[in-house]
């Protein structure tokens, strides 16, 4: 036999013992569960206050009670849009944004504002104003970023007002 090295044989130890350590080290009854439950509980209620307070949720207009009131305009004036020979085309790249008018609004007087509503932040939304006789309309500005946008079209001309909306993605 060498000396200084460990020569006895490992006593193994039985599962059921194993068990029997363990369950002598930690008892889980009703209150337990209880504590358990209401730290959990805790926990999952500060996280969600935590992920709401960074979270920012601006509201489509600030004076919205008062824009629903006059919504019925809008209605008719998208349908007065609708009725139009031709349809509004709206092409976009970064930067830029070229807005087509119906056929119909050859050689009238116009005046009307486009509106880009970003959805993700209210401090990209912008409006553009344009007023003449013609039917194309080109805008630029650096805040047309890459990303999805609304597009809010509204025009006058010969006294009646149109309006048309789309979803559009900038690329």
């Amino acid at each position: 036999m060498i000396k200084g090295i460990y020569t006895r044989p490992l006593k193994l130890i039985s599962h059921h013992r194993v068990c029997k350590i363990m369950a002598s080290k930690f008892k889980f009854n009703w209150g337990t569960g209880i504590a358990i439950f209401y730290i959990s509980f805790v926990i999952a209620m500060l996280s969600f206050v935590f992920w709401t307070t960074g979270n920012n949720r601006d509201l489509v207009t600030d004076d919205y009670y008062a824009e629903e009131l006059v919504y019925q305009d809008v209605i008719d004036s998208k349908a007065r849009a609708e009725e139009l020979v031709g349809k509004v085309e709206i092409n976009s790249e970064k930067g830029r944004i070229e807005v087509r008018l119906p056929e119909g609004m050859t050689d009238k007087s116009i005046k009307g504002e486009l509106f880009l509503y970003r959805q993700a932040d209210k401090r990209m939304d912008t409006r553009l104003q344009f007023e003449g006789q013609k039917i194309d309309y080109s805008f630029q500005s650096e805040r047309i970023v890459i990303g999805k946008w609304t597009v809010k079209l509204s025009w006058t001309s010969d006294g009646k007002d149109y309006y048309y909306e789309d979803k559009i993605w900038i690329k």
